[in-house]
């Protein structure tokens, strides 16, 4: 089924288990390549952090904000998906399921959704208040693992920052895990909306908005 305003609860379960789902297993798993021991590192989180963007503002609702007016939308365009949105859903939805997205959510999306979309990898950051520098470390793996760095072994941990060295850090992130943990949020989204009924309206009011034309200046 499609996302409609004024879902019932079964409805909007059914889209987000079955319809949601099934997008991200036919959008995602394939490029994980679980059968070679590389790829798919960059290609996993950036589309990963856009479903996020997608179910936080499901879970987040819309108010009728907009973007400032421009030339391409007079009116501005509608701020349906937004950063906030996205972070509170991080630390609440997979929060729950690990918390140590509760933790590093701004580091997670700042690093990984924003580097990715916008500069095709990953940022990394220097500390203001000591100049300590924190790096990307992506891997195919278990939540905990001993991964292969140069000649030895690192043991890590999943959105845990790790040392790299005396001035700087890595953030590892397991693609296995961010794949696995969507899935679960998704369940846990679903298990929300059997007892929180203001969830239930502010998914409805994202999906009354998503299925509203935008008004645009654009011309075909």
């Amino acid at each position: 089924m499609e996302l409609k305003p004024d879902m019932t609860v079964d409805e909007a379960k059914e889209y987000l288990r079955d319809n949601l789902k099934s997008s991200i297993t036919n959008d995602i798993y394939p490029i994980i390549q679980p059968d070679r021991e590389e790829g798919g590192y960059f290609g996993v989180s950036r589309l990963v952090l856009c479903y996020v963007d997608f179910l936080g503002a499901l879970y987040g609702g819309y108010q009728g904000e907009r973007h400032r007016p421009n030339k391409r939308f007079p009116r501005g365009s509608k701020k349906i998906a937004t950063s906030d949105k996205a972070l509170k859903f991080i630390r609440t939805i997979l929060g729950s399921i690990d918390s140590h997205y509760q933790h590093n959510a701004d580091l997670l999306y700042e690093m990984h959704r924003h580097g990715t979309v916008h500069l095709y990898a990953p940022k990394f950051f220097q500390r203001a208040n000591d100049g300590r520098k924190l790096y990307w470390f992506v891997y195919k793996g278990k939540r905990e693992e001993r991964v292969p760095v140069g000649r030895g072994t690192l043991r890590v941990r999943h959105m845990e920052p790790v040392p790299r060295d005396e001035k700087s850090d890595w953030l590892p992130v397991s693609i296995i895990c961010l794949y696995d943990d969507l899935n679960a949020a998704i369940d846990e989204f679903c298990a929300r909306l059997d007892s929180d009924a203001d969830l239930l309206r502010r998914c409805n009011q994202a999906a009354r908005a998503l299925s509203e034309p935008e008004e645009t200046s654009l011309n075909w």
